[in-house]
C-alpha cells in the first residue's frame, strides 16, 4: 500500500466513522487501538490521540501545529549566538 499523508489517514477514519456507527462508537472509546487496527500502524506509547464528537450545543475546532518557535526553541536554534558574541570571522 502506498504511503498516506496525515490528511488522507484522517479522511479515511472520518469517512468510516460517518458510515459505520459501531466503528464510530469504538473510535470514541479507544481511538489509539481503533486507528492502529484500521490503518495498520503502531502509535507510540507517549503519543496521545483524542476524538471529539460535536453535538447540538458543542463544536470543536482543531488548530494545526504552530510553526512558530518558542523563545527557548529560538535561542537553541540560534546556537546561543547574539550580536554581542565574539566574531567568528578573521
Amino acid at each position: 500500500m502506498a504511503t498516506q499523508t496525515m490528511s488522507e489517514m484522517k479522511a479515511r477514519i472520518l469517512a468510516k466513522a460517518v458510515a459505520d456507527e459501531d466503528f464510530r462508537t469504538c473510535l470514541l472509546d479507544d481511538p489509539k487501538a481503533v486507528i492502529s487496527a484500521e490503518l495498520g500502524v503502531s502509535i507510540p506509547e507517549g503519543f496521545t490521540v483524542q476524538v471529539h464528537e460535536d453535538d447540538a450545543t458543542t463544536a470543536h475546532f482543531v488548530l494545526p501545529l504552530s510553526d512558530r518557535l518558542t523563545e527557548a526553541e529560538l535561542a537553541q536554534a540560534a546556537g546561543g549566538w547574539s550580536p554581542s558574541s565574539p566574531s567568528l570571522g578573521p
